[in-house]
């Protein structure tokens, strides 16, 4: 990693692209063609927040993994 902010923003934008491309998927699915800025800007406000809470989720699971994998290692 050349240039660790260069990255961190590149994967920040990435994560911006796949929640517009989720909204954008939702409202193909039903049929929804055409929305105007303010409530797209609301649904893109939502779904940061649950990809907020989805993260530090996924973070509290994988640490209770790592937890489990060391009292099972440290039993044996």
């Amino acid at each position: 990693m050349k240039n660790p902010s260069k990255e961190l923003a590149h994967l920040r934008r990435i994560v911006l692209d796949n929640q517009e491309k989720l909204i954008g998927e939702i409202l193909h699915n039903v049929k929804i063609y055409e929305v105007n800025e303010i409530d797209f800007a609301k649904m893109k406000e939502a779904v940061e927040n649950y990809t907020k809470e989805t993260f530090r989720i996924t973070k509290a699971i994988e640490s209770q993994e790592v937890i489990e994998k060391v009292l099972i290692k440290g039993l044996k």
